[in-house]
């Protein structure tokens, strides 16, 4: 059956949306043609959409839901709280303390956080926090690397990374902000003696995200940091996906590289709206109220920054991830592999070049414009693969087909299932029999 003809109510619901909604969406990577399913509700590894039609999920809220959807202890601790407690103060709650004690007891770097309500929020604060610290200007990010919307960070995120980003930007910001290409030392150390002492801080994924879950060398990462620091600038680590995910200590804990900043959010809010900047003690405590406003960094945080439902959600996901360490883990990153290498099993049955990148719970899936080109870098993903059939072709199969993913990769959630993984395959096969370009 045709995907217009399984959803059919989603087409209608799109429809109405575009009368009301600019394009008919509010995040851009939710459309893909000829207009995205419409989700009615989830649970465990699932989504449902209007139509009644199932889908294995490894977008899985962005990423966010480490546990599976709508996980019964987090609803349960959730209704409790709104129950007997309320659902928003705006005042300062016992809940932030505790959730905020976990952070700097779980990540290595952190000495103290600041929460906010989204991951583009706390990077945004991360960047003006080193420029404070530093007394410099020019931050450096990688090329296809995405840290939220912001105007500072809204530069080289998708392909063609020369190409500018945005309208509406003030004239002039795009000298503040310089690409570094990822992985690659010597072309990073370049773009650094252009800038000379004038770097702030250079802003990482140490596992690129929206590029196709690249991992970041630790030689690579100890050379920025090592380099950053001569020139009395400083690391900054945006783990919005990877904290907790990659380990509960995130990728920094893995590779043993410490960045004196780290952006999170996702997995930290147990499925609810949070960001968080965690890092050392005399950088953030830049933002402190007791400094007077001529000393101080400007950190808010919004109406909805610690909202009680985001705390204790995420208390309850990070303590159960404590306690199930030695078994979620083990589960989601043996399920990544084999999503991983059974796609490139596929690939090598039909004569197709595929490769998939990722590191444990974590998979995207490329096709080679030619055989044997390694993806080190989002700049590789842009230049040796078929990319734009990322979000065309591809998805759209999978989605007919009972499959979710957004980039051609996604998530393995603790929900998921070897069954889950095995009907993916299932689906990939088919669409890789008919392969042409």
């Amino acid at each position: 059956m045709s995907y217009e003809k399984r959803t059919k109510a989603s087409g209608r619901l799109f429809e109405r949306a575009k009368k009301v909604i600019p394009g008919g969406i509010c995040h851009n990577l939710r459309y893909f043609a000829p207009y995205p399913f419409y989700v009615d509700r989830a649970r465990g590894a699932y989504v449902w959409d209007v139509d009644g039609n199932r889908y294995i999920d490894f977008w899985m809220g962005h990423y966010a839901h480490i546990l599976g959807h709508r996980d019964e202890e987090v609803v349960e601790k959730v209704s409790s709280c709104i129950r007997e407690r309320g659902y928003h103060f705006g005042l300062v709650n016992r809940d932030e303390v505790k959730l905020a004690e976990l952070v700097v007891e779980l990540v290595p770097s952190a000495e103290q956080v600041r929460f906010c309500s989204s991951g583009t929020e706390a990077a945004m604060y991360a960047v003006r926090l080193a420029r404070a610290y530093t007394g410099k200007r020019v931050v450096l990010k990688v090329a296809g690397g995405w840290h939220g919307a912001s105007t500072d960070l809204s530069f080289g995120v998708s392909c063609p990374f020369d190409e500018q980003e945005t309208l509406g930007l003030p004239e002039g910001v795009e000298k503040q902000v310089r690409l570094i290409p990822f992985n690659d030392w010597e072309g990073t150390l370049k773009v650094i003696d252009e800038v000379g002492e004038d770097v702030a801080c250079a802003i990482v994924e140490p596992v690129v995200g929206v590029g196709g879950f690249i991992p970041a060398s630790r030689k690579y990462l100890l050379n920025l940091k090592e380099e950053l620091e001569s020139r009395g600038a400083i690391l900054i680590f945006d783990e919005v996906i990877t904290g907790f995910r990659i380990s509960l200590g995130g990728y920094q804990k893995v590779v043993g590289v410490y960045p004196h900043l780290t952006v999170l959010g996702k997995v930290l809010g147990g499925g609810f709206p949070i960001g968080a900047v965690a890092g050392k003690r005399e950088i953030l405590e830049l933002g402190s109220w007791e400094r007077k406003k001529s000393e101080r960094v400007l950190v808010g945080g919004g109406t909805f920054s610690c909202n009680p439902v985001s705390m204790v959600a995420g208390i309850t996901v990070l303590e159960r991830l404590k306690d199930m360490e030695g078994e979620v883990y083990p589960k989601i990153d043996s399920l990544g592999e084999m999503l991983r290498k059974g796609v490139e099993e596929i690939g090598r049955e039909f004569g197709v070049p595929v490769v998939t990148t990722g590191f444990g719970s974590l998979f995207a899936v490329h096709v080679l414009k030619e055989e044997g080109r390694s993806l080190r870098s989002p700049e590789d993903v842009c230049t040796y693969t078929y990319w734009e059939m990322r979000d065309k072709e591809f998805r759209r199969f999978l989605a007919q087909n009972g499959v979710c993913m957004i980039h051609a990769g996604g998530a393995v959630s603790y929900a998921h299932k070897e069954d889950d993984v095995e009907s993916t395959l299932f689906v990939v096969r088919r669409f890789f029999e008919g392969w042409k370009r």
